[in-house]
Order: C-alpha cells, then sequence, then structure tokens
C-alpha cells in the first residue's frame, strides 16, 4: 500500500514538474478570409488602450512565427500586434479551390498574375478583420520583411489611413513585388511616417535600401522618413544580429518623427542614379 501511495506521489510529482510549453505567439490564434478566397491564419494580441497595431508580414519562405523576436517585445509594450501566414505559408496553404500548396508553387511575375502581388489583399482582410473587431483603421501600422515590406508599402500606398510602414530589407523589386512607384505614391497632404532597416552585408538591400529611401524623403519629407542600417543578416535575422535595433523600432514607432537611436550607422550611402529605379 505505500508502495502504491509513493508511486502515485512520483507520478504526481512528476506531472506538476513537466515543462510548460512556450507560447509560440502573443495573443490567441485567429483566421479570415481574403477577398480572393484565401483562408489565412493569424495570431493576434490586441493593443493596451489607444496604442497602435502592428500587423507582421514575413518573407518568402518564413512564417507567422518567425516574427515572435518582435512580437512579443511589442505585446509588452503594450502595442497590438498581428503575426500574419501570407498565402502558401505557414498555416495559410489552402488555395481558394482546395489545393494544399507551398510557397514555393506561388508566381513571381511581372505580368499581371503575381501571386507575391495578391498578398495585397493579405493585408487587407488582416485589416478589415481587426477593424470588425472593434480596432481603429487609422492606429493599425505595418512591418514587413523583403517582399513583405514590398507588400505593406504597396497597400500603403492607396490607404492613407494606414498610420506608419516599417521595411525590413527593403528592396525594389523583391519576388518581382514592385516599390518606386508606391513610395512615389505615398506624396500627399498627411505624411506617412516610413522607416527602412537594411545590413550592410546584405549585398541587395544595401545598394537598393539607400535609392528607395531617396524616393521616400521625397515622399513624405525628412521628417517623416527614417533609414537605419546594421552590420549582419537580412530581413527579421537582423533583430537577433543587432539586440537593440526591436528597442529602436519601438522607439520609432512611439515617435516616428524623432531620429534614429543612434547606436548603429544611419548614414545612408550614396544612391545610385534613379534611373536604375523601377519607377519609369
Amino acid at each position: 500500500m505505500r508502495l502504491g501511495v509513493t508511486l502515485c506521489a512520483s507520478l504526481a510529482l512528476g506531472a506538476s514538474a513537466a515543462p510548460v510549453a512556450k507560447q509560440a505567439l502573443p495573443g490567441e490564434f485567429v483566421e479570415f478570409k481574403t477577398a480572393d478566397g484565401w483562408l489565412l491564419k493569424a495570431a493576434f494580441a490586441p493593443p493596451a488602450g489607444a496604442k497602435t497595431t502592428m500587423i507582421l508580414l514575413h518573407g518568402t519562405g518564413q512564417r507567422k512565427e518567425d516574427r515572435k523576436r518582435l512580437a512579443f517585445p511589442l505585446a509588452k509594450a503594450g502595442y497590438g500586434v498581428m503575426a500574419v501566414d501570407l498565402r502558401g505559408h505557414g498555416e495559410s496553404r489552402t488555395t481558394p479551390e482546395g489545393e494544399v500548396i507551398t510557397w514555393k508553387k506561388l508566381r513571381a511575375t511581372t505580368k499581371a498574375a503575381n501571386d507575391f502581388l495578391d498578398m495585397s489583399h493579405d493585408a487587407d482582410a488582416a485589416i478589415r478583420w481587426l477593424v470588425a473587431k472593434g480596432v481603429p483603421e487609422e492606429t493599425i501600422g505595418l512591418i514587413g520583411a523583403e517582399v513583405g515590406g514590398s507588400v505593406a508599402i504597396r497597400y500603403a500606398a492607396t490607404h492613407p489611413k494606414v498610420p506608419l510602414v516599417a521595411m525590413l530589407s527593403p528592396g525594389m523589386a523583391w519576388q518581382e513585388v514592385l516599390t518606386v512607384n508606391a513610395l512615389r505614391a505615398m506624396k500627399r497632404p498627411t505624411p506617412t511616417p516610413l522607416l527602412m532597416i537594411y545590413s550592410e552585408a546584405d549585398k541587395r538591400s544595401s545598394k537598393e535600401a539607400p535609392i528607395l529611401f531617396s524616393f521616400a524623403k521625397t515622399a513624405v519629407g525628412d521628417n517623416w522618413a527614417t533609414l537605419i542600417s546594421v552590420p549582419q543578416e537580412r530581413g527579421t535575422r537582423m533583430l537577433g544580429a543587432q539586440p537593440d535595433l526591436i528597442q529602436r523600432i519601438i522607439a520609432w514607432i512611439e515617435n516616428p518623427a524623432a531620429p534614429p537611436i543612434p547606436e548603429a550607422s544611419t548614414q545612408a550611402p550614396v544612391a545610385a542614379p534613379l534611373s536604375q529605379a523601377d519607377g519609369h
């Protein structure tokens, strides 16, 4: 009998000592449909009070969980956070026709049919879902990495209520999603603050980000365009290579007109001739 009690006690102790699984992302998991029929999965943590809600858009071949390095600090600071699996990625892989695909089957073309360009529907569906839940549209910003940044700026170009946009490793044509004309379209009476962050080790973005930044300054003005460079990595991997970068992003969201915290270089290299841009 004593053996049975001891065994039960040991099992109870073992159960109580079992490690608690870490939360993949802050908030709860949600889903919503796009205008063209994709069912998207996302994670949403609501804002504290009237704080901004940031939608996080990943790069090619990634998923919403890859945004956790930024999502948790944003949520801890009281900002709303929605990390989305874009079409063909993560848990959002079932087409409107019912076929389950991977991102490798998505089309990237300069012609009309570009699945990555259609991700603007994904951003729109996320914003529509948030608005339906009572989040004011004018408090919903966008942070995108690589092609996610291209989608973000193109969406903001035609939706002036977007309060701010951050692009990690911006490019002129990630997956043939062009950005120069979108930046030109940001020129309007009420400027939308823009943040661009690139790595000096990223051969593509280090060449293209300063050119895009010149268009950003022309569109929204010097006070509302910020460029930050870091030494290593690309996309959201820059957040791990440069630990203070997360707090600098949060500081920019809090006050996008303020200059960046001068820890890393913010001096833009000389821009290449504008004829190299995609807008022509």
